[in-house]
């Protein structure tokens, strides 16, 4: 079991400041998302994974809710990689069509031109086009090809994340002076991650 540690202070720290949602259906803020999907990133999907949110007292009352939250936000994303996968692929017909329909007419028109013979200008024209046709098929390949593979990891990184199992941590915790005043801080994660540690403790487990 690997386990991803993050440390708040303030619960607003945890989500976009700009989300008007209720609560459990807020998005995660920039700095939460990217630090929980690239430890998670960095192990294979056969590896067990537990995010571990270590909180103060004062905010215990909406472990429910965060938990609800981060589940929703990662769901939320899942959905939507998926759908640019669908986009992407669709444009990605469209490109190989475009590229063959390119790559043929160049190797017509080579053909028509025959044998180059010593003709320096027929020669710099029949490899031109040859040129022109293969570089015509390298966005096709690309979309086809390395984006699909990319995006079907993508998607199944959010679908895993959608259904980690969320932890809490109690601390005892006291407020800054900008926390007082309502200020939102920066994500603090745990200098020593304990996402490399599979041997780290949790409190008040929430399944």
């Amino acid at each position: 079991m690997t386990v991803i540690d993050i440390r708040i202070q303030r619960i607003t720290q945890l989500y976009d400041s700009l989300d008007p949602s209720p609560l459990h259906e807020k998005t995660l803020s920039r700095a939460v998302e990217n630090y929980i999907v690239d430890c998670a990133g960095e192990y294979g999907l056969d590896e067990s994974l537990r995010l571990i949110v270590h909180v103060p007292t004062s905010i215990r009352e909406y472990e429910v809710e965060i938990a609800g939250a981060i589940h929703a936000h990662f769901q939320a994303q899942y959905a939507q990689c998926r759908r640019r996968y669908r986009r992407r692929m669709r444009q990605g017909m469209r490109f190989l069509l475009t590229g063959l329909a390119v790559l043929g007419t160049t190797l017509l028109v080579r053909a028509l031109l025959g044998n180059p013979g010593n003709s320096q200008v027929l020669v710099a024209i029949s490899e031109g086009l040859l040129i022109v046709g293969w570089v015509a098929m390298w966005r096709p390949i690309e979309v086809l090809l390395f984006e699909r593979v990319e995006n079907h990891q993508n998607m199944a990184l959010f679908d895993r994340l959608s259904h980690i199992e969320a932890g809490f941590a109690l601390e005892e915790t006291e407020f800054d002076h900008d926390a007082k005043s309502g200020q939102i801080g920066d994500l603090r994660a745990l200098s020593d991650s304990p996402a490399r540690s599979p041997n780290a403790r949790d409190e008040s487990f929430l399944r």
